[in-house]
């Protein structure tokens, strides 16, 4: 390098703007070798569940029973008046792993929790604090099955296939008939536990840009909207308890309470991932509990 500035700059007439642009390329080649080795930064998985609105639940009992603040629930799913929401509406509560199917009961197993532990906080504030502390978790039949835990239980990936295939051997699939491919494309994510020990309740399957997503079956459409950290997402109801859902769509075709027919288009797909890659993720749901779709499909 310094033979090559020598020659550069030997010139007097132009050597000052040689040299000074000499300099410049060099800065632009050293900052691009750096950019490239820095390392690369991908996107943790968004867990969460989609949770539809029962007669006599409010946004409030939902948000105390899944654990999640009043004002985050309103913010991920746009709801601009917490105090009316509609009875069939989907609600998507991230971080949780599985639909509470009693909201009224969790609620008030959770504000029992609270008081108890405020209780024994103030208790122990004011000098009276007991040789043991108070258990503060309800006793286990109290709390509803499918109450959601923060910290997903993480189980051999082999294991769940095996569990899941067995499942469905058990269970009417939606029509009782296999389900069709959403997209035609190749899963480059399986259902359940990851490489990295994350769960996904979904698969990813790459595909072109632009292809047509159909419906797995028939159906009726209870949501289409845009959803925070999924984009564009369909679910679709079906016979037997089964839901479908579709997210990072590029464009839906289709909205709430229409009935649709098994492989009728319903989105395109154009959502890329970090690589550039586009893609869709496909996720069963039987009463509001995430299946491994692959057993259910040809």
């Amino acid at each position: 390098m310094e033979i090559l500035m020598r020659q550069t700059c030997y010139r007097p007439a132009q050597s000052w703007k040689k040299c000074f642009t000499f300099f410049l390329m060099t800065l632009f080649a050293l900052s691009l070798l750096i950019a490239c080795a820095g390392p690369q930064v991908q996107k943790a998985p968004v867990k969460g569940v989609y949770h539809i609105v029962k007669k006599g639940e409010t946004a409030y009992s939902i948000s105390r029973a899944y654990s999640i603040r009043l004002q985050e629930l309103a913010k991920i799913n746009n709801i601009k008046d917490v105090s009316n929401i509609k009875v069939g509406s989907v609600i998507f509560i991230p971080d949780a792993v599985q639909v509470i199917d009693d909201v009224i009961a969790a609620a008030k197993t959770a504000d029992t929790d609270n008081r108890r532990s405020t209780a024994w906080r103030e208790e122990k504030a004011s000098g009276r604090e007991k040789t043991t502390a108070p258990v503060l978790t309800a006793p286990s039949d109290a709390r509803p099955e499918g109450a959601p835990h923060r910290t997903p239980q993480v189980i051999d990936g082999a294991d769940e296939d095996k569990r899941s295939a067995v499942e469905t051997n058990d269970q009417a699939h939606p029509d009782n008939s296999k389900l069709a491919w959403p997209v035609r494309g190749k899963v480059k994510t399986g259902f359940g536990v990851q490489p990295n020990k994350t769960y996904h309740n979904w698969i990813k399957i790459a595909c072109p840009a632009g292809a047509p997503v159909k419906a797995a079956a028939r159906g009726t459409v209870i949501f289409s909207a845009s959803l925070k950290d999924f984009g564009e997402t369909i679910i679709i109801r079906h016979s037997n308890g089964f839901a479908t859902v579709y997210t990072h769509l590029k464009k839906r075709y289709v909205k709430a309470d229409q009935t649709v027919k098994k492989s009728e288009t319903i989105a395109q797909a154009g959502e890329m991932d970090e690589k550039g890659g586009v893609y869709i993720n496909f996720e069963i749901r039987r009463n509001g509990k995430a299946q491994n779709p692959l057993p259910y499909l040809p």
